[in-house]
């Protein structure tokens, strides 16, 4: 059974990155999706790309489509654990735990964070 192992460069990318989606969904949550003047003018009929990006999101994030695909990276990960597909799970669960799909989110760091309790091999001698 395969173990986990990070070198510093590869755990600094997969930290990187999720602070970075953490970062990008917090900016989009609370400086975009949340403040009311924005949600008014978007409601009462302006077309925008605001209002656009607004509305993906907002109905994007809702339904269960990415958090179902942070469930199937993280058991993906848990499967056939990789520093790739753990740093995926990362990113994918930070972005649904901000932005509506929290039990899903919750679901995929849950499989990502069990990804690295993998027995040790023993080494041969």
């Amino acid at each position: 059974m395969p173990i986990l192992a990070f070198s510093p460069r590869s755990l600094a990318l997969v930290a990187l990155a999720t602070l970075a989606a953490l970062a990008a969904a917090l900016a989009l949550r609370y400086g975009l999706i949340d403040v009311t003047a924005i949600a008014q003018s978007c409601e009462a009929g302006e077309s925008s790309i605001r209002c656009s990006v607004r509305f993906a999101f907002n109905e994007g994030f809702r339904t269960l489509y990415p958090g179902l695909l942070a469930v199937l990276v993280g058991l993906a990960t848990l499967v056939r654990p990789s520093v790739g597909l753990f740093g995926a799970t990362l990113v994918l669960s930070a972005l649904c735990l901000v932005l509506f799909s929290a039990w899903p989110g919750a679901l995929a760091l849950t499989l990502a964070i069990l990804s690295l309790a993998r027995p040790v091999r023993r080494a041969t001698a």
